[in-house]
């Protein structure tokens, strides 16, 4: 028996420290470096282990080692450990032993790429350093055969930050899928993004951290309150360096429960904006202003999620004859430069923020046998700047939303109003010169890879395409247009989204509807809400027309989409009767959910005559056109059921995360399950209407007395 033999064990050392590819076709290596000589309790794995982007016949594994007494700081010495790999949990027999090296300029960190693995197949891994395991043992499945049709069940979730809550979400999932069935367990985890929150002190000083993430290495100068940020917690910093970055994954790693389920669950990734920085994109820092140039982050936070997340890129397989885009991480120098001009995509042509974005490369594509292609994307590192500049920012002062004429007429650029677009924006009684007349229409994906997303989803021969979308297509609007006497006009909730991007986005399920590409279902995170509705060509139509369904996840520990809503109305008692219903007696009911969905009317008019009914007399159906569903005051995840003929979706609200829920995981609220039939192409997405496990939230349930 042997294992790698020198010359290949170079080869993978020169590829990428910390990087190897393992085949497990191969006859098994048992190592014979003797463990006599290394006493127990020298080496931990502080961080767990994981395994991500499992294929037919491969995934990627992954762990961290560490010296005990170095959980967090520097080791400059490489450390020598064994993978093993076997078809049982008891490790009664060994399908596989291979010797590897965690190196320092990897922070210690391994990624094997283990091929030659049988479809459809629970293998169980395990590392060894010295005479120390790993403290779990790993858990992980591979992809069914290209041609199977059983059904498929995954999870998908979002948002965790340390410090605003804990994973309880992720312990009530990892526990529900132990006691269930084999074949109602679930094969993988869809991770949207915001897996660390980048800044630390996200906390509004009027709380109490449940949890403090504590000062990085080499972070910002300790955020001292002066009122600009009243979210923040004195002490509060900003990454500056890798060492930052390697700082978080470490901390966030710690978290029993994110490490029971990276143990349990194959993980596919995707990012958002807080892997890098808040609102991220292309290599900018957007903590203050329009944006100044963050390279040297941006390479950064590129680095650290490639050492501690386990993707499948430079190993992808092309799909469909479309050959992959994905790359490993590949080290450049570079500096926080210029951005130069943009091109054609509003890309910005600089030097250093080229560099810094195609050090990375993520998008990517998977397949789980004929039933679905799962399609991950990247909407922050080649998206076009805001509209939403401090110089647009100043024309709609007093508006509580960002108003959907300006964003569409900003973003849609010389594209507007059929190549006509205006020379002057006008709100209120201030004027701005037009700064997009003559700019390209905006992106969220950027040229190549929105090509891209259009080959694959041509491509595709599955029954069901999933998009890994890390932020909501959902239309979330607040319709002041239909409250005259406010004086105010219809607003998105937010524009970080692609609320910011409608031109690109209607382009999209343009495109998806003439293609007759059918059975399109997004998921999505980042908005810490669950939501459900359908995505229309273009949500201002006069006929809405669809050509997706798409499911929202709240987060995991993140804020709540109510309880800012709720601390942003406390000084308007107009806007806090469409956020919340008060019975005068600490009560609470959150309106918020039936403002958004069916229209400021319904959501004033039912806080005044406490009925639902009523409200519903006056809503409209346009107020968020598409969306069907909000549960805002939310945290959990989300479960999908694919079928054949229909998609099975269930949205898991745990309630309060300021609590750690111990070893039985949070208690859950309520589940809310819809029904997604697949559809032919002259038809349209249909989605159900909610059932409920549990208590509905409002509107689903009447106010309480």
């Amino acid at each position: 028996m042997k294992g790698l033999d020198r010359r290949e064990f170079l080869k993978l050392f020169a590829a990428s420290a910390g990087c190897f590819a393992i085949s497990a076709s191969a006859i098994p290596f048992v190592s014979t470096r003797a463990r006599a000589d290394i006493a127990a309790g020298v080496y931990h794995f502080p961080q767990g282990l994981a395994s991500g982007d499992p294929q037919p016949d491969a995934v990627m594994l992954w762990t961290r080692v560490a010296p005990v007494a170095n959980t967090f700081e520097t080791y400059d010495q490489p450390i020598y450990l064994d993978l093993q790999v076997s078809d049982s949990e008891d490790f009664a027999t060994l399908l596989l032993e291979r010797n590897v090296r965690a190196d320092p300029v990897s922070d210690h960190t391994i990624r094997i790429y283990l091929s030659g693995l049988k479809p459809d197949t629970s293998y169980f891994y395990r590392f060894v350093a010295g005479r120390d395991p790993t403290p779990f043992v790993g858990r992980t499945r591979t992809a069914p055969a290209p041609d199977s049709k059983r059904p498929a069940r995954f999870a998908f979730l979002s948002c965790q930050n340390y410090e605003q809550g804990f994973y309880g979400a992720l312990r009530r999932l990892v526990n529900d899928d132990i006691a269930a069935k084999p074949e109602d367990q679930i094969e993988f985890v869809l991770h949207l993004g915001d897996f660390i929150y980048e800044h630390t002190g996200d906390v509004p000083q009027d709380e109490t951290p449940p949890r403090i993430v504590g000062p990085m290495p080499d972070g910002s100068k300790p955020w001292e309150p002066d009122g600009t940020h009243p979210w923040w917690q004195a002490g509060g910093q900003i990454p500056q360096t890798l060492a930052d970055y390697r700082f978080l994954y470490k901390k966030y790693l710690t978290d029993p429960d994110l490490q029971a389920a990276r143990a349990r669950f194959p993980f596919i990734h995707t990012w958002d904006d807080h892997e890098f920085t808040n609102d991220a994109w292309q290599a900018h820092d957007t903590y203050f202003g329009d944006g100044e140039p963050a390279q040297v982050r941006k390479l950064a936070a590129n680095q650290s999620w490639f050492e501690f997340i386990p993707a499948v890129l430079s190993e992808a397989p092309a799909f469909a004859g479309v050959p992959s885009e994905a790359r490993d991480f590949k080290p450049v120098l570079l500096a926080n430069g210029p951005m130069g001009q943009t091109d054609d995509n509003l890309l910005f042509q600089g030097t250093d923020n080229i560099k810094a974005l195609a050090s990375l490369t993520i998008y990517r594509t998977f397949s789980w046998g004929s039933l679905l292609d799962l399609v991950i994307t990247d909407l922050r590192s080649y998206r076009s700047q805001p509209v939403m500049s401090e110089e647009v920012k100043a024309l709609v002062k007093g508006s509580p939303v960002p108003p959907v004429r300006i964003v569409k007429l900003l973003d849609a650029g010389r594209e507007a109003n059929d190549g006509a677009p205006p020379a002057t924006l006008t709100y209120a009684d201030r004027t701005l010169a037009n700064p997009r007349i003559a700019s390209p229409a905006g992106t969220c994906m950027g040229g190549p890879q929105k090509a891209w997303f259009k080959e694959v989803m041509k491509k595709s021969g599955a029954t069901w395409r999933i998009w890994a979308n890390s932020i909501p297509a959902l239309s979330m609007r607040l319709d002041f247009a239909n409250l005259p006497f406010a004086g105010l006009e219809t607003g998105y909730l937010g524009t970080d989204a692609w609320q910011g991007y409608p031109h690109e986005l209607s382009e999209l399920m343009g495109f998806l509807k003439s293609e007759k590409i059918t059975n399109v279902v997004s998921c999505a995170g980042d908005y810490h809400t669950h939501a459900a509705g359908r995505l229309p060509l273009d949500a201002d139509a006069e006929t809405l027309s669809f050509a997706a369904v798409e499911f929202t996840t709240t987060g995991i520990s993140s804020g709540d989409m109510f309880s800012g809503a709720e601390r942003a109305s406390r000084t308007s008692g107009f806007f806090r009767r469409m956020v919340m219903i008060e019975d005068g007696a600490g009560g609470v009911q959150e309106n918020f959910n039936n403002t958004v969905v069916n229209g400021l009317r319904a959501g004033v008019l039912t806080n005044y005559t406490n009925s639902p009914a009523v409200g519903a007399m006056f809503r409209n159906e346009r107020a968020s056109p598409g969306l069907a569903y909000l549960d805002a005051h939310s945290h959990g995840y989300g479960i999908a059921l694919v079928h054949a003929d229909k998609m099975l979706v269930e949205l898991v609200n745990v309630g309060d995360v300021s609590r750690d829920a111990g070893p039985e995981g949070a208690p859950v609220l309520r589940r809310t399950r819809f029904e997604v039939p697949a559809w032919g192409p002259d038809g349209e997405p249909q989605l159900s209407e909610p059932t409920f496990e549990g208590t509905p939230p409002f509107p689903h349930q009447p106010p309480s007395a």
